[in-house]
């Protein structure tokens, strides 16, 4: 169907506000719950019209698809003259553990195929998706392309997602590699729906994965971990603000221009703590090895690196040290107290402001958790951020009585509560979602007025 649309588009324009459609345009029917944006888009002289719903009118000049975001993405891409058949994607598999590595993949591809890095005006695949400057995913992820064909990025990473499969028609020929560093929740057929004889990097170290490819997979097989037996590893290890390893390539393998990479050592360093940030390093690195990046680029940018976020964030204040960790999830709680056990520091205190926290069962996780952790991270507080009252005092029976539990319906007070009694090498933990996003900002604000 869509290859006669290049010719229907032509130097046409396309809408989804139907009180803007015009003679010859085409209205896309995205927003409306009902058909009056039908009605009124044909009334205007829309010349066609795309649809999700049923219409018996025959007069009307309409087009009924399946999914109308899948087809407004195409319509897009043929409008703007196939910018897609431009690009390369790496398809990255791996949930949280694969925004890492995305984010690392943008910095090396930025610096890599831009003169001046103060130049870009690119922003990473995460913020596009959530963006407000436009309404539907499609329009999201087609400005990020063409932001990143703007700024001569041809390579772009993409943590792969329901969001992403439904535009699979127009993205599939584009894939170019795979990353797989985690399990993933796709069905196996559809993490290797995409081109094969094609270079998939897996983590050895995940059982889960090795099991999936068993004999079922026709790519180029380049294995990362802290196997012996993978291709890439990492040796000598310091964890720190700063995490510092050597990227050992053990096995020869061959670059997309043909060259040959023979195993080596490099050095190199990325801001944060875990060995997830090992783990994303060696998958990013080894993909851009693939696309001949120069060693001393990669180098630079992992330690460049700003996660700009929550990602497990340090930051040294006078009387105290902030730690900032996004945790949507049981696993994401579960890796920031195991990376607690790894820095030095005298009491720990921490607030987690969590919309599940209202889930019985997710609470108890999370107190279960503190119980676990209590003495050997020295936790001397727990507060709880939660919107409305909730009567979780029985929950608190599993907690040490040397715990002290706090509840608090609004952020800013938990955290004016809590400065006031932290001294010198005292860690204050944060942990929560999108809602305890302004944490840091509250709280030097709090500073800066000597609270």
């Amino acid at each position: 169907m869509f290859r006669h649309w290049g010719q229907i588009l032509g130097n046409k324009r396309m809408t989804t506000d139907s009180e803007n459609s015009a003679p010859g345009m085409i209205y896309i029917d995205m927003y409306q719950k009902s058909r009056k944006g039908i009605y009124k888009a044909y009334k205007n002289g829309a010349s066609l019209i795309i649809t999700d719903k049923s219409v018996s009118d025959p007069q009307i000049p309409i087009i009924k698809v399946k999914d109308i975001e899948e087809t407004y993405f195409t319509l897009l891409n043929l409008l703007y003259g196939r910018p897609i058949d431009n690009i390369n994607l790496v398809g990255v598999y791996g949930g949280g553990k694969g925004d890492l590595v995305v984010n690392l993949l943008d910095g090396i591809f930025a610096k890599h195929f831009t003169s001046s890095v103060a130049k870009i005006e690119l922003t990473d695949f995460t913020y596009a998706v959530v963006s407000d400057k436009f309404k539907s995913t499609a329009e999201k992820l087609f400005y990020y392309i063409l932001l990143c064909i703007s700024n001569n990025i041809r390579i772009i990473p993409i943590n792969y997602c329901s969001d992403i499969k439904r535009y699979e028609l127009v993205l599939k020929p584009r894939y170019d590699c795979n990353i797989l560093i985690d399990e993933c929740p796709m069905e196996e057929r559809e993490i290797y729906s995409t081109n094969s004889e094609k270079p998939l990097f897996i983590n050895i170290d995940n059982p889960y994965i090795l099991k999936a490819i068993d004999g079922e997979n026709k790519n180029i097989v380049i294995t990362f971990g802290l196997n012996k037996k993978a291709a890439v590893t990492a040796t000598s290890i310091e964890h720190g603000e700063i995490t510092k390893f050597n990227y050992c390539l053990q096995r020869t393998f061959c670059s997309k221009s043909g060259t040959m990479i023979e195993p080596f050592e490099l050095p190199v360093s990325i801001k944060g703590l875990g060995i997830n940030k090992v783990y994303s390093a060696l998958a990013a690195i080894s993909c851009a090895l693939y696309y001949d990046i120069r060693l001393e680029c990669i180098r630079e940018a992992l330690y460049e690196y700003d996660d700009k976020g929550r990602d497990f964030s340090i930051v040294k204040h006078d009387s105290f040290i902030l730690i900032n960790s996004y945790c949507i999830t049981e696993n994401d709680y579960k890796e920031t107290f195991e990376k607690m056990q790894m820095l030095d520091y005298k009491d720990l205190y921490i607030i987690i402001s969590d919309s599940k926290l209202y889930h019985k069962d997710f609470r108890r996780f999370v107190f279960s958790l503190a119980n676990e952790w209590s003495i050997s991270l020295d936790i001397k507080e727990l507060t709880i951020v939660l919107d409305e009252k909730s009567n979780i005092i029985e929950d608190y029976q599993q907690l040490p009585d040397n715990l002290q539990i706090k509840c608090f319906e609004q952020l800013s007070k938990a955290l004016m509560s809590i400065i006031g009694h932290l001294s010198d090498r005292d860690v204050l933990l944060i942990l929560g979602g999108d809602e305890i996003y302004s944490s840091q900002f509250i709280i030097e604000l709090l500073l800066q007025s000597k609270y």
